[in-house]
């Protein structure tokens, strides 16, 4: 596993600089969820210039519109680009673990948005949130070995468990970790 750590600054210039996907590999991207959702967005518009993208939105976070701005930066062909990507939207492990099973695998990138966010929910046993992550995982190691598949999350708060980020990070052969923007101080006149 590699891991490349970035501090907070411009993730447009970022995304466009630092995220370039290997063939069949798993990759995350580590970042809060605003960072996380404008990188995504840019890698996503960059994939749908050229192929199919299939995304998978565990956060319900994906922008549609922010997308389609993305694309209009990248092509004039924007409208054909756009429809290049399917979506389809988990708000529970179970249905990740379930779509994750049922996507087939071909050469389009696999693109999977907040992937831990329905297993922080606490109304499931963490128990069964580890054993369906562990089924996920597989899922997507299957995907990766016939194309790229990249995967967001964000870090864990102090009242989540750290194990679901863990085996996440394990099973990724590249990690890209963005820190949370550090508010900056005011200056001091006296």
């Amino acid at each position: 596993m590699e891991t490349i750590a970035y501090p907070a600054y411009d993730y447009d210039r970022s995304a466009e600089s630092v995220l370039q996907l290997s063939p069949r590999q798993l990759h995350l991207v580590i970042a809060p969820h605003r960072a996380q959702r404008q990188l995504m967005t840019i890698l996503t518009a960059r994939l749908a210039v050229a192929s199919p993208v299939r995304l998978l939105d565990a956060g319900n976070c994906f922008d549609g519109y922010g997308l389609a701005r993305q694309l209009r930066q990248h092509t004039p062909r924007f409208q054909s680009a756009l429809e290049r990507v399917s979506v389809a939207r988990a708000f529970t492990c179970y249905q990740v673990e379930t779509l994750l099973t049922e996507t087939v695998a071909n050469t389009a990138p696999v693109l999977v948005l907040n992937l831990l966010d329905t297993f922080y929910d606490e109304n499931v046993k963490l128990t069964e949130r580890l054993r369906l992550l562990q089924v996920s995982l597989g899922e997507l190691r299957r995907l990766s070995r016939a194309a790229s598949v990249a995967v967001s999350t964000c870090m864990p708060t102090r009242d989540q468990p750290v194990e679901l980020l863990e085996m996440l990070s394990a099973a990724a052969g590249k990690v890209w970790s963005y820190e949370e923007p550090q508010p900056v101080e005011p200056l001091r006149l006296f």
